[in-house]
C-alpha cells in the first residue's frame, strides 16, 4: 500500500529537470596543480595553495548548523524554514 501512495505522489508532482538535462557547470580549479608530483622545497608552497580549499569550497561553514535536533525543529518551525537532517553512521572520514 505504501508503494502505491509514493507512486501516486510522484505522478502528481510537477516535472523537474533531471541532472542529465541540466548543463554541466563545473567551476575550474582556482589554482592549477604543480607541474611536478614530487613535493619538495621548490614546490611546497604551490602544493599548499593547490590543496587548500578556496573560499567558495568553504561556503558551507557559514551555515548556522545546529547540533541538537529538537531545538532545531522548534527554530525551523518558528522561522517557517525547512529542516535538513544530516545523519551518518561510522567514522566521519570513512575509516573503519
Amino acid at each position: 500500500m505504501l508503494h502505491l501512495v509514493l507512486v501516486l505522489a510522484a505522478l502528481q508532482a510537477p516535472a523537474q529537470p533531471t541532472p542529465s538535462d541540466a548543463p554541466a557547470t563545473q567551476a575550474p580549479p582556482a589554482v592549477k596543480a604543480p607541474a611536478s608530483l614530487v613535493v619538495g622545497p621548490e614546490n611546497y608552497a604551490a602544493w599548499g595553495a593547490f590543496i587548500r580549499p578556496s573560499a567558495a569550497e568553504r561556503k558551507f561553514e557559514e551555515i548556522g548548523w545546529r547540533n541538537q535536533f529538537w531545538p532545531a525543529v522548534e527554530e525551523a518551525r518558528a522561522l517557517g524554514r525547512p529542516l535538513l537532517l544530516w545523519t551518518m553512521n561510522g567514522h566521519p572520514l570513512g575509516c573503519t
